[in-house]
């Protein structure tokens, strides 16, 4: 969860006096945004960002996901796998960048069969010669 960008506005308010409701009416944000930076600064005495607990994100940062969407965006031709290993990150965790934050479908291009176009056009004549 983003922390509001109205966290110091509420302080002063607050320590002006006013409630909680009124905060919420004057800066036209969610009364419950309100009462959770007031809860802070009760608790802790400022409305500063608490360090978060747990495992900081080591590969997939901000920084990597603009890389990858540059990449994807100027369109290099390049292969999930070969954008990894150039990175030197894993492949998966390319995936689930592409997948579950850039909200792209990754595909493999597959080669098929093509007609020249004499080749189409001798098909299509051989067709029409035989339904006669």
């Amino acid at each position: 969860m983003k922390s509001s960008p109205h966290r110091p506005s509420i302080e002063l308010l607050f320590k002006r006096g006013l409630g909680s409701a009124e905060i919420a009416r004057r800066l036209q944000i969610s009364s419950s945004t309100v009462r959770n930076v007031v809860a802070a600064i009760k608790k802790r005495g400022d409305a500063s960002e608490v360090k978060k607990s747990g495992r900081p994100r080591s590969v997939n940062t901000r920084n990597t996901r603009a890389i990858i969407k540059k990449r994807i965006i100027r369109n290099d031709g390049l292969s999930l796998n070969r954008m990894a290993s150039q990175l030197g990150i894993a492949r998966s965790t390319v995936q689930s960048i592409v997948k579950n934050d850039l909200k792209l479908k990754s595909y493999k291009l597959r080669r098929g069969h093509t007609f020249k176009c004499a080749a189409s056009l001798t098909l299509s004549g051989q067709t029409r010669r035989s339904s006669l």
